[in-house]
């Protein structure tokens, strides 16, 4: 596998946020010339995101990391938006960082699905940011109206007399 920089597929695995085991969602792959993606994962909190100081695994960027053999490292992520100026910056910090954890190659692939939401942030960063969740509101549905009342019978003079 090559030195290559990031590609960019039209989706993410289907079980890119599904993760059964102890590591972080979506995190595969053994321990592999003693890199580990839940060590990756950590490490991967020093890449800041320019636009708000933040570190991209709070912020809920990072959806996979894979090592493979030989110490070869993908990781799934995405960005703010698909406009983001900084995205090449990112993405860049990315490798470099995992180059420095003992990866001897890095691929990024950005993904835009699932795009990214404020949602997606550790819930101590949106306490940090101010965000807060928002409660669900219970909406009492308003009572139908009784329905109404049957007509009175009219007798035989009311009928030929109209009263």
């Amino acid at each position: 596998m090559s030195d290559t920089p990031h590609q960019m597929p039209d989706t993410t695995p289907d079980d890119a946020l599904s993760g059964a085991s102890n590591e972080a969602p979506g995190e595969t792959g053994a321990a592999n010339g003693g890199l580990d993606p839940s060590g990756l994962r950590e490490a991967l909190k020093q890449v800041i995101g320019p636009e708000i100081f933040e570190n991209i695994v709070d912020l809920g960027l990072v959806y996979e990391i894979q090592v493979e053999p030989e110490a070869q490292v993908t990781v799934t992520m995405t960005l703010t938006t698909p406009h983001c100026p900084l995205g090449p910056e990112i993405v860049a910090n990315v490798e470099k960082v995992l180059k420095a954890e003992g990866a001897q190659a890095v691929r990024v692939n950005i993904v835009w699905e699932p795009m990214w939401t404020p949602d997606m942030m550790a819930p101590e960063l949106k306490a940090k940011l101010g965000i807060e969740e928002e409660p669900e509101l219970e909406i009492e549905a308003p009572s139908p109206p009784p329905p109404p009342p049957p007509p009175k019978k009219k007798g035989l003079l009311s009928r030929l007399f109209g009263r």
